[in-house]
């Protein structure tokens, strides 16, 4: 995709492309406006003038002009052309012109806008809207009659949860925000439209409750979300990589979900969604690293349950990361600290094995890494299969041929498992990448390396922030106070209703 470093648009206002026509005024010849038309879109099937005369206005003549693959026609009949051929037409209405007395007076539909040059009509043609053109008027109206193919509202499946709300976003922005308005119903509830995209000209929304929100945040998202400039917006990522902190960094300083009703307490701590038109993932910022081991149903649970389930995940982490460099350093450098009858049972395991324990853990990590890819990237029907009888039949065959030794199948295996219980699916990647930097580091310098390799993690990630949020708040800088949603739960008595941490952190 290109970039480009052209003009800012600002915010809720559309951005407009440069078009073909010299001047984009709207003529009062309904046949020069067609041309137009005809000139701008190609001369495409899909884009249907409907030529019709309005009897009560002196046999007018009149145009409609509308996609029929993105409009519901029987809106059009029922709230255009009907509404027009019935209605008795006052043709002086006191201070107003013909075609805000039709907008006022003669026409059903809710959204309605008065367009009075060519580049708005195309763009409200595109949107869905159906436009209303008179003879020997300079300005038409663009009628909502959209009817965009959209999926129902289905429960999530990167998100499951045990007790909890089962709705989950579609790829219909419209019904995104629909589903955050339902669970957010106050006066303070804020939704901002822009569109992103030279060519697709994507709507992306930001949302966000005023007066909880840092008016500092939103600013900054409206500022990053304006200097965008590519060819198109497909899914919510390629905004997400051109408004993050940082590019270069393994660990995500944007989250992103498809539950409303995570996004909704996102928003209630203070946070910023961004939903962007045809994706059902929502982007949530700013973000801190303990954000991404909260799941909803720590919420739905008490909090003795919730806190225990936490600690289960930060100890997955440290398993996920370190077991697989722990093993090869005890095994290269450090046997004095292996118990006697433990180590004389490895040494015998690996008798016949020809290769170092790096290369052994190395070996086994990628296969289990390329049967996990395969698992997802088959048909589900069989994915699974694949990757669980893969997983066993290569760990059995590896050691009976002497590739592997059995105490590397088991490392392996406790490690992959782990890995699936963080909840967040780009820090279970991230800490994936990053357990081979850590076994490099065991393989080259034992425990000094792993102690090395997770001096430079934590530094990394304690310089890393999201829209001016430490990304390690509230555990650097250090906050006793917010301690309560960290490592633990605390009982909902303790809680507060505001986002004290991200307005803490953003006067600094």
């Amino acid at each position: 995709m290109r970039f480009y470093k052209k003009g800012k648009a600002k915010f809720v206002i559309h951005k407009e492309q440069d078009f073909h026509t010299d001047d984009s005024s709207i003529s009062p010849s309904l046949e020069e406006v067609k041309t137009a038309f005809d000139d701008h879109f190609g001369h495409q099937n899909d884009v249907i003038y409907r030529n019709f005369i309005i009897q009560n206005m002196d046999d007018r003549k009149a145009m409609l002009v509308f996609m029929k693959d993105i409009t519901n026609q029987d809106w059009i009949s029922q709230q255009i052309t009907k509404p027009l051929s019935e209605v008795e037409y006052k043709q002086e209405y006191p201070g107003k012109g013909v075609m805000t007395s039709i907008k006022e007076r003669v026409l059903t539909t809710g959204d309605i806008v008065v367009v009075d040059n060519l580049v708005k009509a195309f763009d409200e043609l595109l949107s869905g809207k159906a436009i209303l053109f008179l003879g020997d008027e300079t300005s038409a109206l663009a009628i909502s009659v959209s009817d965009w193919e959209s999926r129902s509202v289905e429960e999530p499946t990167s998100q499951t949860v045990v007790r909890g709300p089962r709705e989950g976003f579609t790829e219909s922005l419209s019904k995104n925000k629909a589903l955050l308005r339902k669970r957010i119903q106050s006066h303070q509830f804020r939704i901002e439209t822009s569109r992103v995209g030279e060519i697709t000209q994507t709507n992306v929304s930001i949302a966000f409750i005023e007066g909880i929100a840092e008016e500092s945040i939103i600013n900054e998202v409206k500022k990053r979300i304006n200097d965008i400039h590519i060819d198109g917006v497909l899914e919510s990522n390629n905004i997400e990589e051109l408004i993050q902190d940082q590019a270069f960094t393994p660990f995500p300083t944007v989250a992103n979900s498809e539950r409303p009703d995570v996004v909704a307490a996102a928003l209630l701590e203070g946070r910023v969604a961004i939903l962007v038109d045809g994706t059902p993932f929502a982007l949530m910022v700013p973000v801190v690293f303990m954000q991404f081991f909260q799941t909803p149903e720590d919420y739905s649970s008490r909090a003795v349950e919730a806190s225990f389930l936490r600690i289960m995940r930060h100890a997955s982490l440290l398993i996920t990361l370190l077991v697989p460099s722990i093993y090869i350093a005890l095994t290269t450098f450090h046997q004095e600290m292996i118990p006697p009858k433990l180590l004389t049972g490895l040494a015998a395991q690996r008798e016949g094995v020809p290769f170092p324990a790096f290369v052994e853990a190395l070996f086994m990590e990628l296969t289990f890494e390329i049967l996990r890819e395969a698992g997802i990237r088959m048909p589900k029907s069989v994915g699974q299969a694949v990757s669980v009888v893969g997983a066993i039949v290569i760990g059995q065959a590896a050691v009976e041929a002497d590739f592997v030794s059995a105490a590397m199948v088991i490392v392996v295996s406790i490690t992959a498992i782990a890995s699936f219980v963080m909840p967040s699916y780009n820090l279970g990647n991230s800490v994936r990448m990053l357990r081979f930097f850590i076994m490099i580091c065991a393989a080259s310098f034992g425990f000094f390396g792993i102690m090395l390799g997770l001096f430079s993690i934590i530094v990394h990630l304690c310089s890393l922030r999201s829209f001016g949020v430490p990304y390690m708040a509230p555990m650097a800088p250090f906050n006793l106070k917010d301690q309560k949603d960290t490592f633990v739960r605390m009982p909902r008595t303790t809680f507060s209703s505001k986002g004290e941490i991200l307005r803490k952190q953003t006067r600094q």
